[in-house]
């Protein structure tokens, strides 16, 4: 069993090349993007023969639905293709009076190939775009090509596809399990659970909002799906913090078997970290759920912010060997607005790390911000290709963000502070010299201590008070100085030029 993640549009050619060969002798340490027990993005597709296939209607009917994402370029997508499970799947287990399908079907099963790179009907045929094949003639299942001509890809983007082939398995409730190239896919149908048997039974899922607050504040949400098999209409949904209720939310709405909504609850404030918050919801249209066992109680802990921070904030990026997939951004949590960029990098001709130039950027008083990193193709900047990295750190030293194994964004949140920042009347009776300096600084003024943080906040010296510091030791560059004073701390940048 191979997967293929072989693109031949995509730059990334000599990555993925590696890729290819690494993946053939790991393939048990390959996942899905999407992860298991996801809800399936609704998707409406015509199929070359301009038939048009809804997700969602074959879901409420009963079936199960396997999708193979595959790109026409791909060998193992080819063998897979070509060793007739799905094909055996479909026509056996398909979906009554359909093209194809045998009359004496389970139906129960609904079969779809997706190409998902975008390549053309013609490449599908087996002409040109470097092509495995003819992947229509003898394909009893619809084929659906988005090359933007009838389709595009995005149905390519919702599904997170990481690699090729990636088949999904989709169960009736809307549940999403990568499934794999098995030679035998229909023995996975009798792992969706059974369909829905009770009037008034409301199922809710792990929880995926938001976690992380700044200011102790923070808007819960919540996803419930229908599992009756009579509409649902309301629910009574209870949030608590530490066992103590806060809110009762009554919801309201007209939801179908296994139709979904999302629903966002009132704010929590006064948060702290680890604060422990329940969802509880009950009564689904005033009743007694039928089947509670598929709606337990939702919990999480709160995640703080890194609070008082100083204002002057360093990014260090060591890009991996394929640095173009890397870009960062500082964003105003307030406003929206973004206050500072980086990336995308050069790539390296080898595999390795580069380390950027470090950007450093002051901001606002008393104000949220989060960093956010990106990889393009979402397997972060420690992949094996070069092991790259990511550290934000502020003028004090203290590490905001930092990592480099991730998929496709990373990154932390943080606050600045006013008992952090550069104390201005300081500067009149401290007196810093020379700078740049060679060998000794000489500070002038009464202090306690100084720290100096090298340019990626690495604290490479320290020392009780002194008039003269010995900084012979350390290398040429950018150095900020943390000086503890009775009146506070004052930060001063120097450059070691020896």
């Amino acid at each position: 069993m191979y997967i293929c993640v072989l693109n031949l549009k995509n730059p990334k050619m000599k990555k993925i090349l590696l890729l290819t060969f690494a993946t053939l002798l790991s393939f048990s340490n390959v996942q899905a993007q999407l992860p298991d027990g996801s809800l399936a993005p609704a998707w409406a597709l015509t199929d070359l023969n301009g038939t048009e296939h809804v997700l969602y209607d074959y879901l409420d009917n009963g079936y199960t639905v396997f999708i193979d994402f595959s790109a026409v370029w791909c060998g193992p997508c080819w063998s897979y293709h070509n060793s007739g499970a799905l094909e055996d799947l479909y026509m056996n287990h398909g979906p009554a009076g359909m093209p194809n399908v045998n009359a004496n079907t389970t139906d129960d099963v609904m079969v779809f190939f997706i190409e998902g790179d975008e390549n053309t009907v013609a490449n599908l045929g087996g002409v040109g775009g470097n092509t495995a094949g003819d992947w229509i003639t003898g394909t009893p299942y619809p084929i659906i090509c988005t090359d933007g001509t009838v389709n595009n890809d995005n149905v390519t983007g919702d599904y997170q596809i990481g690699y090729w082939p990636t088949v999904y398995q989709v169960c009736p409730d809307r549940i999403v399990t990568e499934c794999g190239q098995s030679s035998n896919p229909y023995s996975l149908v009798n792992v969706c659970p059974p369909p829905a048997s009770n009037d008034n039974d409301a199922r809710t899922f792990d929880y995926a909002g938001e976690t992380l607050t700044c200011e102790g504040d923070l808007v819960p949400e919540i996803t419930i799906q229908n599992y009756g098999l009579i509409p649902l209409t309301s629910l009574s949904i209870e949030v608590s913090v530490n066992g103590s209720p806060v809110s009762t939310t009554p919801w309201s709405g007209n939801l179908t078997t296994y139709a979904t909504d999302n629903i966002t609850l009132p704010a929590l404030t006064g948060l702290a970290a680890n604060d422990a918050v329940t969802i509880n919801a009950t009564s689904p249209n005033g009743t007694i759920d039928a089947d509670p066992s598929n709606n337990p109680t939702i919990s999480f802990n709160v995640e703080m912010a890194t609070q008082n921070t100083h204002q002057d904030v360093t990014v260090q990026i060591n890009t991996d060997a394929y640095g173009s997939e890397t870009t960062w951004d500082i964003t105003d949590d307030a406003s929206g607005a973004v206050v500072a960029v980086g990336g995308p990098y050069n790539n390296l001709s080898a595999a390795g790390i580069t380390a950027q130039t470090p950007v450093t950027t002051t901001l606002s008083d008393l104000t949220c911000y989060t960093f956010t990193i990106y990889d393009s193709y979402g397997d972060g900047i420690n992949s094996g290709y070069g092991a790259g990295s990511f550290t934000v750190i502020d003028a004090n030293g203290t590490t905001l963000a930092s990592g480099g194994t991730f998929t496709d964004e990373d990154g932390g949140a943080f606050k600045t502070g006013s008992s952090t920042v550069e104390v201005h009347d300081l500067i009149s009776s401290l007196s810093i010299y020379p700078n740049p300096v060679k060998n000794t600084l000489t500070i002038e003024g009464i202090y306690t201590t100084v720290d100096i943080f090298d340019m990626f906040g690495k604290l490479v010296l320290s020392s009780e008070y002194t008039n003269n510091i010995n900084v012979s030791s350390l290398a040429n560059g950018i150095y900020t100085l943390n000086i503890t004073t009775e009146k506070g701390i004052h930060n001063q940048k120097i450059t070691i030029s020896k």
